[in-house]
């Protein structure tokens, strides 16, 4: 009986190292960026030797690999607050998607750290990065799907339409403006909507068209 009570103490002293851990790597990344922070300086900020930051996530490279999945995992919990329910029709549910994202972005990472990412899961130097990036995104369209099932469901959007193809294809749409986004630091949130806003409407012009044919 009294082994389960350390066993509870040492996962709670495991998990708030790596809490410390993650918040000393996000203070270094946003404060000096990544190419200036070293595992000893995040050791030294969490409190730690840099043998623990070095058995938990081996090199810097999986440091921000465990930073993003946290960003990852915060983002889901944002959407399913913040979506959920929320829009009236395609258009806005794209519109609303894409402000969550940029948003959350800014707020866990900065620009510059976020193309190091997005590079990494495309350039195949550390595959962890691209798995981790596409799986978010099948979990961000099944988030969209979801809500276009809901659409659906009251009438707000063609039922014969598939969700999940669907979600895929508005997906992509705003996945382009959020790299747009991270790509240029004289693209802002404001902008990003805005030329997303036009994609939707030139989508919708598109739509009508055909539909008169």
């Amino acid at each position: 009986m009294s082994v389960k009570p350390r066993t509870g103490l040492r996962e709670r002293q495991k998990e708030d190292r790596r809490a410390r851990i993650i918040a000393a790597a996000r203070e270094l990344f946003l404060d000096v960026g990544p190419e200036n922070i070293t595992i000893e300086a995040i050791a030294d900020i969490a409190g730690v030797s840099s043998v623990t930051v070095h058995n938990y996530y081996g090199t810097k490279s999986g440091v921000l690999l465990a930073l993003v999945a946290e960003s990852d995992r915060e983002l889901l919990n944002t959407m399913q607050q913040e979506l959920i329910g929320q829009s009236k029709n395609p258009g806005d549910l794209l519109l609303r998607f894409l402000s969550i994202i940029c948003a959350h972005a800014l707020k866990h990472l900065d620009k510059v750290i976020w193309r190091q990412v997005i590079a990494a899961s495309v350039n195949g130097q550390d595959p962890r990065f691209g798995k981790l990036y596409h799986d978010l995104d099948r979990r961000l369209v099944g988030v969209l799907a979801e809500e276009i099932r809901r659409l659906q469901a009251s009438g707000l959007w063609d039922a014969d339409s598939d969700p999940t193809q669907l979600g895929w294809a508005l997906f992509n749409i705003q996945n382009a403006r959020f790299v747009e986004f991270i790509s240029s630091d004289d693209i802002d949130q404001a902008v990003a909507l805005l030329r997303l806003r036009n994609d939707v409407q030139a989508l919708m012009l598109e739509k009508r068209s055909l539909a008169t044919q």
